[in-house]
């Protein structure tokens, strides 16, 4: 069920049949250089269970594009993320996350952890400083353009062979879509956060995701996030690159499931 939230574009996927006891809504955030349907193979494991609400980030898939002058924030991004969950409807949600969505998740739990249930990371970072090939995007859109810039990304999501050609092809077409100031003004916006002061107050269950091999955030962080965190579980694919929640979604989704199924009485 398609709808608008902020001019952002929505999808509510609800497949819970009347006799299945009904989780909480289940909210995920894509990150940067795709859309909403980078979820799309999870959903047969979580709508069963939960309803889905995915949306694309503002300046992907169907959103608006801001102007290039845009100056994006956190707090809009977690604005954004929590008018979106109001086509849940009231009461707590479940915030799933990859990479750039992963750190606003973190946020927006910090912020309104009344408005959650748990939250759910995968290749994401809570600290800018440690995530690596950020400062070289601006050469690869200079000397390759978009789709310079593209290729080189496809190396750092997936190892070779991870991904059959109709899902590579699917993939690169859209990232490809990308507006290079929209990926150089989120990638400065996510260098310069730092959540670390604020994770020891997380005050909901925490569930880490981690490939083993991501150039961009190395598996000590997603260690050291686990730690930091007062609830939180941690799982480390080994032989993974970046691109962990599509190459291996259904894995992802059954590890998710099995985390709200614990979770949430």
């Amino acid at each position: 069920m398609p709808t608008s939230t902020r001019g952002l574009n929505v999808s509510v996927t609800d497949l819970v049949p009347p006799w299945r006891t009904r989780g909480r809504p289940v909210v995920f955030h894509h990150g940067i250089g795709t859309s909403m349907d980078i979820w799309a193979d999870w959903l047969p494991v979580i709508a069963p269970h939960h309803a889905c609400v995915r949306f694309d980030v503002r300046g992907f898939g169907a959103s608006p594009v801001p102007p290039e002058d845009a100056a994006w924030s956190m707090d809009g991004l977690v604005d954004d993320l929590f008018d979106v969950a109001e086509a849940a409807g009231p009461g707590p949600v479940h915030l799933v996350g990859e990479s750039m969505g992963g750190t606003v998740v973190l946020a927006a739990a910090l912020r309104r952890p009344e408005r959650v249930a748990t939250v759910t990371v995968s290749n994401a970072s809570f600290t800018g400083g440690g995530i690596g090939q950020l400062g070289g995007w601006r050469d690869l859109f200079a000397t390759g353009g978009v789709a310079g810039w593209s290729a080189r990304m496809n190396e750092w999501r997936f190892a070779p062979g991870a991904l059959d050609p109709a899902r590579a092809a699917w993939f690169g077409a859209e990232q490809e879509r990308t507006k290079p100031h929209v990926a150089l003004g989120l990638g400065d916006l996510l260098a310069g956060t730092d959540l670390t002061d604020a994770l020891p107050s997380l005050a909901r269950p925490l569930l880490v995701l981690s490939p083993d091999s991501s150039p961009f955030v190395p598996v000590r962080l997603a260690a050291e996030l686990r730690e930091r965190a007062p609830d939180a579980e941690l799982r480390v694919f080994p032989g993974v690159r970046h691109g962990l929640p599509f190459s291996h979604a259904g894995e992802c989704a059954r590890t998710l499931l099995d985390f709200l199924q614990r979770r949430e009485p």
